[in-house]
């Protein structure tokens, strides 16, 4: 009954011989052939939001191209302005290449571009640039047409501080560039951008301070980007998981930001950022484990606050990760180490419970981390009352109904509140799951069970890397300056040195003495 049509001879489909010439014509950097308006008019085919306007005036036949929901209005309307002005001048055709020169002075961002560097030139129309093409001419001008609204600068949604700067970063590349230079005004900061996805074009900066940051580091970084060979990049974790060290890891290896000060402070550590479009997220390198105990509002109260916040924290991970374990290997299997009085409490309490403690602590932490879930995809508005009152409802019922110990919904519930003491995402997460293994290790082999699981844990912390970086220094190989900035927060004035595992070639950071009252 006819059988399956040919969709070669469908008209939507083209010359399919012609599709293919054209398509390897744009993919490549320079070709022979130049890059005409009947070519691009191919390579847009269906394309309604590309613009081709036609100017005739005294240069003769020439094509403005833009991409009219990214160029900007008022640009287009003054370019086309200027043009009509320059080619109403003669009626004469002088030579084309004057009227690019003429533009490249009114347009001092504008640029001149050949006809065979076809990559830059459909690059340039998808970002928002209008093309001039004039017909016999071997150039084409690229006017800055692209409209610059976007989201504004604010206060970053995490990391956030009492005390700091309100800024963070935004989705635009140039904006998160120009917050960094603003706090870095040197010379030695420097910016090299680059381009990576073969569908999406993303661009990205590779940021680093020159005289601080070690050059095997950043060739490092600019070796694993250029390596990347994937369609599109729509965030920076594609990035990050693309180039991380370990990638069967759990921790990561690269910390990510979307704070300017927290990105400039590990710029002057010696560290690489990596800026990607499109994301306010911003990558820096290598990562370091103790570096993400540490929070930006550290560095701007008192070092005796800011130490003891940092080991609150470290109290508050070890509590996210051991102490459900904790919790069932000693109601389980190691009663005799509690004392009388407590273990006839916690006997009480369990009497008449049908399932053994390990149920109820998988149970309950379920529970909660789909509760905390669903409070996250609900609108906001009543996302943390759900939140909220989903758990208390839930967590008293089931006491009430006898599924679980009230003992338990307490351990669980101190467990969750811990894991936001950590002020990096990525980083809670780990502490956020990783109490399940140790929850099973105890509730079959007791506080022996733990015990090799933090022998495990500890082995895999040490074989990681970051960039070639260990990532336990400097507290294994231990460096004698970087013991100032992990459980601690020395003064400022006696943090003389950076941390030498970062910037070997440059480890002078100041030359302060500690402040003393004026003689008598």
């Amino acid at each position: 009954m006819g059988g399956v049509p040919n969709v070669k001879k469908w008209p939507l489909f083209g010359n399919a011989s012609q599709n293919i010439k054209t398509r390897q014509l744009i993919e490549t950097n320079r070709s022979d052939t130049p890059l005409t308006i009947e070519v691009l008019k191919q390579r847009f085919q269906y394309c309604d939001d590309i613009v081709f306007q036609p100017l005739n005036r005294g240069y003769g036949k020439g094509t403005l191209v833009f991409l009219k929901e990214i160029a900007s209005n008022e640009a287009l309307s003054e370019v086309q302005g200027v043009l009509f002005e320059l080619l109403s001048e003669s009626a004469a055709k002088p030579d084309p290449t004057h009227l690019l020169n003429v533009l490249s002075t009114r347009f001092l961002l504008g640029k001149v571009a050949d006809v065979k560097d076809a990559r830059t030139v459909i690059s340039g129309i998808l970002s928002g640039c209008a093309i001039l093409l004039l017909e016999e001419c071997h150039s084409v001008f690229m006017f800055p047409t692209a409209n610059s609204n976007g989201r504004s600068i604010a206060e970053p949604n995490t990391d956030q501080v009492v005390r700091g700067p309100r800024e963070g970063f935004v989705e635009r590349i140039d904006t998160n560039i120009l917050l960094l230079r603003r706090r870095i005004q040197s010379s030695s900061l420097k910016v090299q951008y680059l381009t990576v996805g073969k569908q999406s074009h993303t661009r990205l900066a590779i940021v680093y301070v020159e005289d601080i940051a070690e050059e095997s580091i950043v060739e490092e970084v600019r070796r694993r980007l250029t390596d990347i060979n994937i369609d599109a990049i729509l965030e920076s974790n594609y990035i990050e998981e693309l180039i991380a060290d370990g990638p069967y890891s759990p921790f990561p290896t690269i910390y990510n930001s979307e704070r300017p000060d927290r990105v400039c402070g590990d710029l002057l550590e010696g560290k690489v950022a990596i800026v990607t479009d499109g994301t306010p997220f911003v990558l820096t390198v290598p990562a370091l484990f103790v570096e993400f105990f540490q929070s930006n509002e550290d560095y701007y109260d008192s070092f005796y606050t800011a130490s003891i916040i940092r080991l609150i924290r470290v109290f508050g991970a070890i509590i996210a990760m051991l102490l459900p374990a904790f919790y069932v290997a000693v109601t389980t299997i190691h009663q005799d180490v509690m004392q009388t009085p407590l273990l006839i409490r916690v006997a009480g309490s369990r009497e008449d419970l049908p399932f053994p403690v390990m149920i109820e602590a998988l149970f309950m932490q379920l529970t909660f981390e789909v509760v905390r879930e669903a409070g996250l995809r609900m609108p906001k508005a009543v996302g943390n009352a759900v939140t909220i009152v989903g758990t208390l409802v839930i967590g008293q019922a089931a006491v009430q109904a006898g599924l679980v110990g009230a003992l338990m919904v307490i351990v669980v519930a101190l467990t969750a509140l811990t894991t936001f003491i950590l002020p990096n995402y990525s980083f809670m997460q780990v502490f956020r799951y990783g109490n399940f293994p140790m929850l099973i290790l105890a509730g079959l082999f007791g506080l022996m069970g733990i015990l090799v699981g933090l022998m495990l844990l500890l082995a895999h912390l040490c074989s990681l890397r970051s960039f070639g970086v260990p990532y336990l220094s400097p507290v294994t190989p231990s460096a004698k300056e970087g013991w100032k900035d992990v459980l601690i927060r020395a003064p400022w004035w006696s943090m003389k040195k950076r941390n030498p595992v970062l910037a070997d070639n440059n480890l002078q950071r100041s030359n302060n003495e500690p402040p003393l009252p004026p003689e008598p």
